[in-house]
């Protein structure tokens, strides 16, 4: 057969093609949808213990209590779910209800979707202006079957669990 007149691919090579893929496709989707749930997982983690670290900072600097609630996305307060986030803020009213008029809002992160993040103690936590939260508590976060937990302790430590 002559070069000039050949183009494209046979049969037999576009099916070997598409064998190939679809086993490499097969062996590979299953563990990346897995690393992409232990990378939320490991974020979400990572952003709840910086939000408290840092809400314990700002109560021992400013010498007054600041409180952490779950974040209301929609309404930009506190809500009743801590899966949506996280929200910082200094009750400078001492009511210990979030008032954007009345308090400070120090720091709100958004966690990802797909993690369940579950603290039965409260919804809310007060920290001291010496770091303390008064009560131990455990946060439960999970992203599908893996979960791993954060331990708050009486005297305001955060750790893993």
């Amino acid at each position: 057969m002559d070069s000039r007149t050949a183009a494209g691919v046979t049969l037999i090579e576009l099916l070997v093609t598409l064998s190939v893929l679809s086993v490499l496709l097969t062996i590979g989707v299953p563990s990346l949808v897995g690393f992409v749930s232990s990378q939320k997982l490991d974020s979400t983690v990572q952003l709840l213990k910086d939000s408290y670290s840092q809400a314990r900072y700002e109560a021992v600097t400013r010498q007054r209590s600041v409180i952490l609630c779950p974040l209301d996305i929609g309404r930009g307060g506190c809500g009743k779910s801590w899966s949506e986030g996280v929200l910082s803020y200094l009750d400078l009213d001492g009511d210990n209800r979030y008032d954007p008029l009345q308090d400070t809002r120090l720091r709100q992160n958004e966690f990802p979707d797909g993690v369940t993040v579950d603290y039965k103690k409260r919804l809310q936590i007060k920290i001291s202006l010496k770091g303390t939260t008064g009560d131990n508590g455990t946060f439960t976060l999970k992203v599908s079957e893996e979960a791993k937990m954060l331990v708050v302790s009486a005297m305001g430590r955060i750790r893993n669990g």
